[in-house]
């Protein structure tokens, strides 16, 4: 005899949602928007000191130059964090809304 038997069969009801907590929230946002604010005042500040250093070359600004390629070495060695950073925030975002 069937275990089911005299009982309707289930309906075919998708599974719950999962909900996620605001702290969760919080952390994708900050995972996705910390890697696009760094890179962005990285950009700015190395050509800003490029610009110093080109504006006036009889004062030896030009260690300013230099310090603009050194900003922009940091941010071409940190671009793989930086990436992993805002991959993992945009997961996260998309879970939390999906």
């Amino acid at each position: 005899m069937s275990e089911l038997a005299g009982y309707p069969p289930q309906p075919n009801v998708p599974s719950a949602r999962r909900v996620h907590s605001r702290r969760y929230r919080v952390w994708a946002r900050a995972l996705l928007w910390t890697p696009i604010a760094l890179t962005v005042a990285g950009v700015v500040l190395g050509l800003g000191l490029f610009a110093a250093a080109d504006a006036d070359p009889a004062y030896g600004s030009s260690a300013l130059g230099y310090l603009g390629i050194f900003v922009w070495g940091g941010l071409a060695v940190l671009s793989p964090a930086l990436l992993g950073s805002f991959i993992a925030g945009l997961v996260m975002l998309i879970r939390a809304r999906g």
